[in-house]
């Protein structure tokens, strides 16, 4: 991907609701949980974890709340990563939201390292500065291309020129927020290999840094 200069600062909502993560206005609003990585390449779901433990899954539960019981811990205690959505996530998005080989833009934190010194925007709802990002994610051929800055992270935002659909959520976050249309959040709730959740734009987004 390559720092994209100048773009005009699209997420303007205060205080900690959905919309203050990405855009009022969208048809849905969607929660996708970040999973769990128990080895190279080997990735649970919070729902899998959910089930060992007897719970019952919400749009808003917590890692704290899902890991209750001992035995339902993923192996080696692993935890969902904070503000670094995984590669298979984005290979799911990159799929389910059926994107092409045009150029997509993307927003990572400027505090992460070797990420200094380039096009910088305040996002709310806390003022961060985020860097943007401009890049394709996926090839001529079709296959899909895991969008990745300077400091090695995929972004925890992403969005078209036309804002068609927005992806973002806090850099402590390990869930991300997904605005659309109705069509695309059918698709994403129905996806197999997506722990995908319904919520409403006036949610309280919960932190999650613990």
């Amino acid at each position: 991907m390559t720092s994209k200069e100048g773009k005009q600062h699209v997420f303007s909502a205060s205080g900690q609701r959905v919309t203050a993560f990405v855009p009022p206005g969208y048809e849905r609003y969607v929660r996708v949980l970040n999973p769990i990585e128990i080895a190279p390449g080997l990735v649970v779901m919070w729902s899998e974890v959910v089930n060992r433990g007897g719970l019952e899954a919400s749009p808003w539960m917590q890692w704290d709340e899902v890991t209750v019981s001992y035995e339902a811990m993923p192996a080696n205690n692993s935890q969902p990563d904070m503000g670094n959505p995984h590669p298979s996530l984005a290979k799911s998005l990159i799929r389910v939201l059926e994107l092409d080989s045009s150029r997509y833009n993307f927003a990572t934190w400027e505090g992460y390292a070797a990420e200094d010194g380039k096009s910088v925007i305040d996002f709310s709802p806390a003022h961060r500065g985020m860097v943007l990002y401009s890049g394709k994610v996926v090839d001529e051929k079709g296959t899909a291309i895991v969008p990745i800055t300077d400091s090695g992270r995929v972004p925890m935002y992403w969005w078209p020129d036309d804002l068609h659909w927005c992806i973002g959520q806090d850099i402590y976050a390990r869930s991300l927020i997904i605005g659309c249309d109705i069509a695309t959040a059918g698709r994403i709730l129905a996806d197999p290999e997506l722990d995908a959740y319904l919520i409403r734009e006036t949610d309280t987004v919960l932190l999650e840094d613990f």
